[in-house]
């Protein structure tokens, strides 16, 4: 084991730099290998960076030529952009990545095998990536080992490979950590990479191994002579970064310098450059283009800036910063990058990241190259004059063209939604029809402006416009139908046609209004019911799931169960109207991306996650009062509500989720109302649901407002007996006042019934004496 600053340097082998798979890019092992020896337990490290990816990149394989077993240990059988394959023994194991690979990049790789514990562990760039158990049946072995491909061209790797080992025990977490940060460079007890290796048709170089764990750092430029102001900020953001600005003299010199060195002959990108500046909102108060923020520390040239609100663009001079017309002028655009930026491809059906993710190249100024971690291109070709003849989106291994972008009125650059002609088919779509794509720069969890600049991707249909071209609130549809999706047929769930589908019921009573006479109850109430369909998915849903609301045409669309009011007149149901609420609730965070639409798109199932749909009634229901205690009795109504669009069989109220809940005061003017609560029954052909709402009468409302003024009036009337037979029409004057007042009073009384027993006991006592 070699301490890292006793090595001067370490073999590193490249494979493949032009992608181009050829059989004889390999490298056999030169050191001794006995295929007695036999490893139970083992480890394989490698350190890589990656230039393309082939279907199955493989970059080491041990091989036992005697018995002709070629997969003994396969060290990445599948290297791809987010998961890695490795074989033992013909023992094929998945390993997902938690971090994706990247292009260009170098990366620390360890697989561990440890037959004591049986469990398989993968190290990326020396963190433990993934473990589980497997047994390994037969040990690995063999005699003979090579690199960059097993025995198939279109298995081959295409990159930078060194410090390849391989160990005949279970590394521990700490070694694998120091030499994945390089601290150390220690060989393989089994196999060792400097033991040496017969190249191909593979180059090789060497490299201080600190370099390795130094990524390159530093700012590097894309130049674009000779752009308007527009352009200029529209290429640099659409690349993922921005156009610079000077705080000092050294920042001017330092790109008038870099220019000079790299194109000295474009003396127009020497001194003349666009700056990320502007004061178009408000003269005098300059803030950066991308992002809005107030920028003070500006070096400006002398007598600037003097352009009043007739120059409100900032440009650098040799000499600093100047304001200048922002349509008029013509400048050089410098982009600078301060970090490798990775470009995606959406739209295009590529399920596999390889042919997704791409790299920007410049080789020479104004030039633009995109070139793909998989097959493909984008580039931009010329006709035989030297004349630009479009972008073009080209298979490089198969050495035919995808499709053609159209040209456009905004800047003519592929990054952002552009449309383009077909020359293959691509998901399906047939040749010569027109697709959107989109070139994208912004990083996971962004979502991509039409403009290619990034937003969060949860600002992505918030019902407020995030991107400067306002995109992010285009298409914002929550719901993906299928093709063979049917409105009249209730949705079953997966796996289980025996099982009904369950409605969860949630009654929310806001008002109630008891007509004893008529036996009846108005309540003022809202109806929600929810429920899942695993035919739909739900595209970008949010947490608040009132920005997960249904437009009315959606609406339509969907299946949505039916209620009735059962003990109604005419047995009112619930309705689908302008007033109705419908809404999705994401109750999973499990997502997948859609690889066919041109644009970052949450797909999430429609099996884990609800509709729900509300509206607000006023319905009166019929209840069945009994009075022979009156005014100590108690009553109960109900509000009976049924699922009439299929059997229950089908359909079913959720017995657990179902809720009933009343708001309003208690007490009413004649009842307090009691605990509100919800039964099921489901005897019946169809699911039913029934509200029961207790009323207990408030007596002490009945005897103030009945009995005792009834009682005060049969006082005086009876007062009247006292009255001298001589005044009769005097007596017979005060009792038929008396009985009008009582008629009167008994008329508003909910309890004629008392009044009629009451007169007829006063007259009879009247007449009797």
């Amino acid at each position: 084991m070699n301490e890292a600053e006793g090595v001067a340097g370490v073999q590193v082998l490249r494979f493949q730099e032009d992608g181009v798979a050829t059989p004889d890019s390999v490298a056999v092992y030169s050191g001794p290998l006995d295929r007695e020896r036999h490893m139970r337990s083992l480890t394989l490290c490698v350190r890589f960076q990656i230039f393309f990816l082939h279907t199955r990149a493989v970059f080491f394989q041990l091989h036992d030529t005697q018995l002709k077993l070629e997969n003994m240990l396969l060290g990445g059988e599948r290297v791809l952009v987010e998961r890695v394959r490795f074989v033992m023994n013909n023992a094929w194991n998945y390993q997902l990545l938690r971090k994706e690979l990247w292009a260009f990049r170098w990366h620390h790789l360890c697989f561990t095998y440890d037959y004591s514990r049986h469990t398989i562990s993968t190290f990326l760039d020396g963190e433990l990536n993934n473990e589980q158990q497997f047994i390994l049946l037969s040990p690995v072995y063999g005699n003979w080992a090579r690199l960059g491909q097993n025995f198939e061209a279109r298995n081959s790797f295409s990159g930078d490979l060194t410090q390849v080992n391989v160990w005949d025990r279970a590394l521990t977490p700490d070694e694998i950590l120091k030499m994945s940060q390089c601290e150390v460079d220690p060989q393989g007890s089994y196999l060792s990479w400097e033991a040496g290796w017969t190249l191909g048709v593979v180059s090789s170089y060497d490299l201080p191994l600190q370099e390795f764990c130094q990524q390159k750092v530093g700012i590097s430029y894309f130049w674009f002579p000779s752009v308007p102001e527009k352009t200029a900020h529209y290429v640099c953001e659409a690349l993922g970064t921005h156009l610079p600005w000077a705080r000092s003299l050294e920042d001017v010199h330092a790109l008038e310098n870099v220019s000079a060195d790299v194109y000295p002959d474009i003396q127009n990108c020497h001194h003349n450059f666009w700056m990320s500046l502007t004061d178009k909102e408000q003269e005098n108060v300059w803030k950066k283009s991308h992002d809005g923020s107030i920028v003070e520390d500006i070096f400006w040239a002398p007598y600037e800036p003097n352009g009043m609100r007739y120059e409100n663009c900032a440009a650098m001079s040799r000499y600093g910063v100047a304001d200048i017309n922002c349509e008029m002028q013509i400048r050089c655009a410098v982009c600078t990058f301060h970090k490798q930026q990775r470009f995606s491809l959406l739209g295009a059906c590529q399920r596999e990241l390889r042919n997704v993710y791409f790299v920007a190249y410049q080789r020479n100024i104004s030039e633009l190259l995109f070139i793909g971690y998989g097959e493909y291109h984008i580039r931009l070709e010329e006709d035989g004059d030297g004349v630009s003849g479009g972008w073009t989106w080209v298979d490089v291994v198969k050495n035919i063209t995808m499709a053609r972008m159209e040209e456009s009125s905004v800047p003519f650059f592929p990054m952002g939604r552009r449309w383009w002609k077909l020359e293959q088919e691509v998901c399906g779509q047939e040749i010569g029809g027109r697709r959107l794509l989109t070139l994208s720069p912004c990083p996971p969890g962004h979502f991509t402006c039409h403009d290619a600049t990034c937003v969060p991707i949860h600002q992505r249909c918030d019902l407020k416009y995030d991107c400067r071209d306002n995109s992010d609130e285009y298409e914002c549809h929550p719901v993906s139908f299928s093709q063979d999706y049917q409105r009249h047929l209730p949705p079953r769930l997966s796996g289980s046609e025996e099982t009904s589908l369950p409605i969860v019921l949630t009654v929310t009573m806001e008002t109630i209004a008891v007509q004893t006479l008529d036996m009846t109850m108005e309540v003022a109430y809202e109806v929600s019911l929810s429920w899942v369909d695993p035919r739909l998915e739900y595209l970008n849903l949010k947490a608040n799931h009132s920005l997960n609301k249904l437009h009315m045409d959606t609406v339509r669309r969907l299946w949505i169960p039916q209620v009735n009011f059962i003990n109604t007149d005419n047995i009112h149901r619930t309705r689908i109207d302008d007033d109705v609420v419908m809404f999705v609730t994401r109750r999973s965070q499990d997502y997948y991306m859609d690889e066919a639409t041109p644009a970052e798109v949450e797909v999430y199932s429609g099996e884990t996650n609800t509709l729900t749909i509300s509206r607000k009634y006023g319905t009166v229901y019929k209840c069945n009062f009994n009075l022979a205690l009156y005014p100590f009795d108690e009553q109960r109504c109900e509000m009976r509500l049924r699922i009439t669009s299929e059997l229950k069989s089908f359909l079913a109220f959720d017995v657990v989720n179902s809720s009933v809940q009343y708001l309003s005061n208690p007490f009413l003017i004649e009842y307090e109302v009691g605990t509100v609560r919800m039964v099921h029954d489901n005897t019946g052909r169809y699911s039913e649901s029934r509200v029961l709402v207790p009323l207990a009468r408030r007596y002490g409302y009945a005897i103030l407002t009945i009995y005792t003024p009834t009682l005060v009036l049969l006082v005086v009337s009876y007062t009247t007996l006292y009255f001298r037979t001589s005044i009769f029409d005097t007596r017979m004057m005060a009792a038929l006042t008396v009985q009008l007042v009582i008629a009167t009073l008994f008329s508003q009384m909910t309890v004629p019934v008392v009044f009629l027993l009451f007169n007829i006991g006063y007259w009879g006592y009247i007449f009797s004496n």
